[in-house]
């Protein structure tokens, strides 16, 4: 489960809206996701670490593995950010690292106003709710598909650091 502000801010409304479940049991099962996010981001981020020391190829431990992580629901920011700075020359990583997460915080902004107008326009909270859910599991699973046909640090690598050094 993703622990992006959609999960923290509509989550719970829908356990207890679209489910029937109490204010205190939504919030238990709130902290499930949370749980398995913690633990998605600690352990992918050592196994992607372990496997590039081992020589496994950049692409499947920076993409392939994240991608398919975000298809199944996990969190993949830590090996996102970790691609970012392998593809950047040095001198630029803090800068595009910026950049990359004050775009991703744009969908902060943006997705809890999105969610709120999917659960306004359904005929009910719950059915709402869910539709909002099933929008970002595919939105997930299609950025994870796409990153995984067109991703490739060393490719990238090579072309960011040719332009730079052009």
């Amino acid at each position: 489960m993703r622990s992006d502000p959609d999960v923290l801010t509509w989550l719970p409304s829908y356990f207890e809206v679209g489910l029937g479940y109490s204010r205190l049991n939504s919030g238990v099962l709130l902290a499930a996701p949370s749980l398995a996010g913690l633990i998605s981001m600690v352990s992918g981020t050592l196994l992607s670490d372990r496997l590039s020391a081992k020589g496994w190829p950049t692409r499947a431990v920076r993409i392939v593995f994240p991608a398919l992580c975000a298809f199944i629901g996990a969190v993949v920011l830590p090996l996102a950010n970790a691609a970012v700075s392998q593809i950047c020359p040095p001198a630029q990583t803090a800068g595009t690292l910026g950049v990359f997460l004050a775009l991703m915080a744009i969908g902060g902004l943006v997705g809890p106003y999105v969610t709120g107008l999917i659960v306004d326009a359904a005929s009910d909270p719950g059915l709402g709710y869910a539709t909002a859910f099933r929008i970002m599991g595919i939105v997930s699973g299609v950025r994870a598909v796409l990153a995984i046909v067109l991703a490739d640090p060393d490719r990238d690598k090579q072309l960011v650091r040719g332009k730079a050094s052009a």
